[in-house]
Parts: structure tokens; sequence; C-alpha cells
């Protein structure tokens, strides 16, 4: 469950990361490692696509409420007051369970509204070089996906081998940058901003299909995979299986904002 149609390259990097970190018992310093991993074209891509066997995604509204003890409750807004973790633990001490309801459903309860997209089944590919020491199977540690709200399970994990090489045009299934693409573009995509692999916010061309089918006597909004097939204006790394073909991550150039100053 998520409120983009995959999960974005960051996602499945922090996901490597938590997997790692249990197997390992290193815990969560090995999001360091992981990224290092990236920073040093180790770990060459990590990118999500839908299922073209399984199941179609659908989007749902829906109005999210939280209890956030674990957060919201050890923050206090003014010096000196204590905190609303400390109020809590002493009205579960004197018993008076009014004020914790009190307590829990208006200081530390939020609700938003999201739309998120709801799947069945996702493919996801962390592209790694032979020296990195991983074995497979810690993926099937995996909880959750993206958010707190995103759980999941990984079915099945395997390693296979991949060919890396350059080339300007690429067909692909799997989200991919937009920068140097040459115009227009082939195959059914949407173009969103995601977070990279390094968590730098960019624009990407995300290969799907959405569109309103009639299901009984319901009109619903589905997301079917695609695939994109696209030119670049100078040859990018890609990594090809037998049954894929993604491109690998390269760094994006972050703009300077430059503060416009009145007189």
């Amino acid at each position: 469950m998520s409120s983009l149609p995959i999960p974005q390259p960051s996602s499945l990097v922090g996901l490597l990361a938590y997997c790692v970190g249990v197997a390992k018992g290193l815990g969560t310093k090995t999001l360091d490692e992981v990224k290092t991993w990236v920073k040093e074209a180790k770990l060459l891509a990590a990118r999500a696509t839908l299922i073209t066997s399984g199941l179609p995604m659908t989007q749902s509204s829906i109005v999210l409420r939280r209890f956030r003890v674990v957060d919201k409750a050890h923050e206090s807004k003014k010096k000196g007051v204590p905190k609303p973790i400390q109020r809590l633990a002493k009205f579960c001490q004197q018993g008076d369970f009014r004020m914790v309801k009190i307590l829990l459903e208006k200081e530390l309860t939020d609700a938003f509204y999201r739309e998120y997209v709801m799947g069945h089944e996702l493919l996801c590919v962390w592209a790694i070089e032979d020296d990195i020491d991983l074995e497979p199977s810690w993926l099937y540690l995996t909880q959750r996906l993206g958010d707190t709200e995103s759980l999941c399970t990984a079915v099945s994990v395997e390693s296979i081998e991949a060919e890396i090489y350059e080339t300007k045009e690429v067909k692909t299934g799997f989200p991919t940058p937009i920068e140097g693409l040459v115009w227009p573009l082939e195959g059914s995509h949407i173009i969103i901003k995601m977070c990279d692999e390094l968590r730098n916010l960019r624009p990407y061309v995300v290969p799907c299909e959405l569109r309103i089918e009639k299901i009984g006597r319901l009109v619903v909004p589905i997301v079917r995979p695609s695939e994109v097939r696209v030119t670049y204006e100078k040859p990018v790394k890609v990594i090809k299986a037998d049954d894929f073909i993604l491109t690998a991550f390269w760094p994006t150039e972050r703009t300077v904002r430059r503060r416009r100053v009145g007189h």
C-alpha cells in the first residue's frame, strides 16, 4: 500500500539496509553502509515494477487516523513542561484512564487524507556487485516497504546474473530518470517525482497504464504494467537480465536556489 504506483528507489535502498542490519545485528547504522555502496557504484540500482502476470493495482482514498505515541509523545512544546509520555505514565499509575483516553485522542492523534495504491505483487530488483557480503535470503526479513503503513512480505527471492553495458536506447518496464531524455517516448507511462537511490528528489518516467475499468457494477481506477522505449542524448549504463532491463543509477546535479533580494 503506497501513495505512489511503485516504491521509490530510496525506499528499496532503505529496505535492503533494514534486512542487512537485522541479519548482521548492526541496526540502523547499516543505512550509511548501503548508501556508500550506491556512491561507490557497488549497488548499481534499486527499482521496482508491477508484475505483468499478477493482479492489477487500484487507487483507494482513505482517511488514516494514527496514535503517535512513539514520536509525538516524546516531544515537549515548552521547556520545563512535562512531555505527553510522562503525563501518560502518571495517569496510568494513578488509574485515571479517563485522562489517558483524553490525552491519546486529543493530543497524540492525527488524521489525514491519503490516496493509496493498493497492490498485490511487485517485482523488486537490486543490482549489486559480486564483492558485497550479502545473502539473498536476508530479504525474507522484509516487513514493510516505504512508510509505516505499507506492510509487505517477500514471497520469492533469487539471485541471477546480469549483463552491464552502455547504450542510448532502452526498452524497460522499470522507472528511469528523465534527465537527458530525447522526446517523444514510446509506451504508456506517467512522469512523477521520486527519491533516487541517494534520496535526491528527481523526475522519473514510470512505465504503467492508468485507466478506468468497469468491474461488475463498479467503476474502478486501475494501474497496469507497461514498457517504454526511451532514448538518451548520451549513453547510459544499463543492467540486463534474461527477463528484464533497467537503467543504472547516476548522480543528479543539484540545482542551487538563489534567493531573490528586493531593493
